[in-house]
């Protein structure tokens, strides 16, 4: 039964990993021909502040699901969820949010949010840096040195 779970695990990540890769080469290309149209419009060769801001936020959406993408990588290789990522994924979302955000639609009580969320999760990303914490699949045998409580540092 666990053999089965595991193997039903693996089909659905990797079909994960495939659609993220498809969902993320799309966006590339959409995004590549949005950035040509507005250069060819006239005024020719020029992007208004506006359309830049939503470019810049599309590149940081795309940078999202390449560390998305890197996070289901490395748990497929190494069977263990790497906090830190998850983190960092989760600090670009929110530092995408303070990039495009349009001071003249918010009030202070929205900026405050996000600078206490920016800061928990900065201080989040400090404390697993300085464990070094990675949850184990529980499913797969466990090997010495995560018996041992202990885990390898990435390089």
């Amino acid at each position: 039964m666990k053999r089965v779970i595991l193997f039903i695990e693996r089909l659905l990540i990797y079909g994960i990993l495939l659609l993220m890769s498809i969902m993320l080469i799309l966006s590339f290309v959409d995004l590549l021909v949005e950035i040509v149209r507005q250069v060819i419009q006239p005024p020719f060769l020029l992007i208004d502040t506006e359309t830049l801001m939503e470019l810049f936020s599309i590149i940081l959406v795309l940078l999202i699901g390449i560390e998305l993408l890197e996070t289901i990588k490395l748990y497929l290789k190494e069977d263990t969820i790497h906090v830190e990522l998850v983190i960092l994924v989760a600090i670009i979302a929110v530092a995408r949010k303070v990039i495009i955000w349009d001071f003249t639609k918010y009030e202070v009580k929205e900026l405050i949010g996000i600078s206490v969320i920016l800061l928990a999760l900065g201080i989040t990303y400090l404390l697993l840096k300085r464990a070094d914490l990675r949850i184990s699949n529980p499913l797969q045998k466990r090997s010495k040195k995560k018996i041992s409580g202990k885990t390898p540092k990435s390089k």
